[in-house]
């Protein structure tokens, strides 16, 4: 993680604007203001622009606050990566899916893996 330390020479990169636009889109989420988020962790309404642009980086302690507070992971906070969302279902179908490997008696679920990871490879080379 980057420290918030001030240099003029310090280029903002695309990696840091787009940590700052997920920490835009989390708040705004959540209906809070940039004034109220600094509220809640301690901070100027300033600094949380700049976070929110990505010319400040986040100190550890400040992005453990941010996770808390914006009640997101700090997997995606700082990389985009939300391990949480890939493991949910995505469409009915995938929650369909889930629900019948559920439902079958948990020393036959391995076998079910290997009938569905078969078919899938069967869909896959008629793509091709």
């Amino acid at each position: 993680m980057s420290t918030p330390t001030p240099n003029a020479k310090t280029k903002v990169t695309e990696a840091d604007r787009a940590r700052g636009r997920r920490i835009a889109k989390a708040r705004t989420k959540l209906e809070l203001t940039q004034a109220e988020l600094a509220d809640k962790i301690g901070v100027s309404a300033g600094l949380v622009g700049q976070w929110e642009t990505g010319s400040t980086g986040l100190t550890p302690k400040k992005a453990a606050a941010l996770e808390r507070v914006l009640q997101v992971s700090m997997t995606w906070l700082l990389t985009g990566d939300d391990t949480d969302q890939t493991r949910r279902a995505q469409t009915e179908p995938e929650l369909e899916l889930l629900q019948l490997l559920r439902s079958v008696p948990i020393e036959n679920q391995d076998i079910f893996l290997e009938i569905v990871k078969s078919t899938a490879k069967t869909f896959s080379k008629k793509k091709t």
